[in-house]
């Protein structure tokens, strides 16, 4: 059986990050898109906004869908999707073009985001938190290599739909690997319409697992923020993106790094106890930011909440789907849901203020949301209704299964 979870955690690792760069490569490139495409930035955050409202309706139903038709056909539906997402990309001289590829991009994505988790948390639940961790070292990478990439195109003068052409490639070849990956169909819980019901309202309903909610709702809102308007943001101090995205590359240096740091922490601290420390040092990092005007500062303070933020999701989602085991579709579609949700307003308010308000937004919007994200974590660590993981694994259980 372990040579079969290698299998799973490798394919899985190279999934999320061609995927990830995949679309990650359009967020440092908005001055640029905004302008081949003449449309303003308020139009581009609805774009992303809009993608990622697909991603929250696959969120939904992607679990279901897993139950039907197992992991395999699900992954290869999110694949096949993204290829043609990326082929878009190719062609789109027309904002109509470039709204519908990023669509279908993200929503391939989605699919293949929530799939990758609930197959990885269901076939590494001995080890849970420090799998998922590993495979989203994926995903951590392709923030590294798409501002890198990014900077590449615009200093060979390359156009940066060509990009798309190449990543096409990387996603057929990783689309002939799945075919002749052997993937379990999927773990079955007998049930029927009714039960179906009343797991989901029981999981939505259940006050600890709310609180999940809100947490990957607010830190999957500042990440996305953060990386899709940083070279905006350092256009409004006459920095040019080409040299911005070298310094978006080394914030994913310390995403990559930040997981790495929190796959041995969690080893040895509880894993609420991790989420805030990381609250508190992103918290803190980001305001740095925001008051420092030395360059230099700012960097190595982006790095720092870099390090921070990273792998605080996939801790919350290893932490919420132990609340119900044997309900991890069911359970990781609202978490993805709640976090993707809170991408699709963000991304919006990011552009929107971006474009009528100040090239600053990002920084403003991200350091209020850290806040709210730091109120959630602390009530998650002193509150009396929250005893610890173990008691909370004991409650939730029980009160599914009644």
């Amino acid at each position: 059986m372990k040579p079969k979870k290698n299998k799973i955690l490798v394919f899985s690792f190279f999934r999320l990050f061609i995927t990830g760069v995949s679309c990650t490569f359009v967020g440092p490139l908005i001055p640029i898109i905004s302008r081949d495409l003449n449309v303003g930035l308020d139009y581009m955050g609805s774009v992303l906004s809009l993608s990622v409202f697909g991603i929250l309706i696959t969120s939904l139903v992607t679990g279901n869908l897993i139950e039907v038709f197992g992991y395999k056909r699900i992954i290869f539906l999110g694949s096949l999707l993204n290829i043609f997402g990326c082929l878009g990309l190719c062609f789109s001289y027309h904002h109509i073009i470039f709204l519908i590829a990023c669509f279908l991009l993200n929503v391939g994505a989605g699919i293949i985001g929530f799939s990758v988790f609930s197959l990885v948390g269901n076939y590494h639940s001995g080890r849970k938190t420090g799998s998922l961790i590993k495979v989203v070292i994926g995903n951590s990478l392709s923030i590294v290599v798409s501002p890198l990439l990014v900077s590449a195109v615009l200093y060979t003068g390359l156009n940066w739909r060509f990009f798309y052409i190449c990543i096409s490639i990387a996603q057929i070849i990783l689309l002939a690997w799945l075919l002749l990956l052997n993937i379990p169909k999927s773990i079955k819980v007998k049930r029927d319409l009714r039960s179906l019901f009343s797991i989901n309202k029981k999981i939505s309903t259940n006050p600890y697992f709310l609180l999940f909610c809100i947490i990957v709702f607010v830190h999957a809102a500042t990440m996305n923020t953060f990386f899709s308007w940083f070279t905006t943001y350092f256009s409004s101090l006459n920095i040019d993106i080409k040299i911005s995205s070298l310094f978006l590359a080394s914030y994913g240096l310390a995403a990559v790094t930040g997981m790495l740091i929190k796959n041995k922490i969690v080893k040895h601290v509880k894993e609420k106890r991790v989420l805030l420390f990381s609250a508190i040092i992103s918290f803190a990092a980001l305001a740095g930011v925001f008051f420092s005007s030395d360059l230099i500062l700012k960097n190595i303070l982006i790095f720092l909440f870099g390090a921070a933020i990273a792998g605080n999701f996939t801790i919350t989602y290893s932490i919420g789907t132990d609340l119900h085991p044997g309900y991890t579709n069911f359970a990781s579609g609202f978490l993805m849901a709640s976090a993707n949700l809170g991408v699709v307003i963000f991304q919006y308010l990011g552009g929107y203020f971006s474009e009528h308000f100040s090239k600053n937004s990002v920084i403003y919007i991200d350091i209020l949301l850290l806040f709210v994200f730091f109120i959630f974590v602390l009530i998650l660590n002193v509150g009396k209704k929250f005893p610890g993981v173990s008691a909370i694994l004991k409650k939730s259980y029980k009160n599914v299964d009644n």
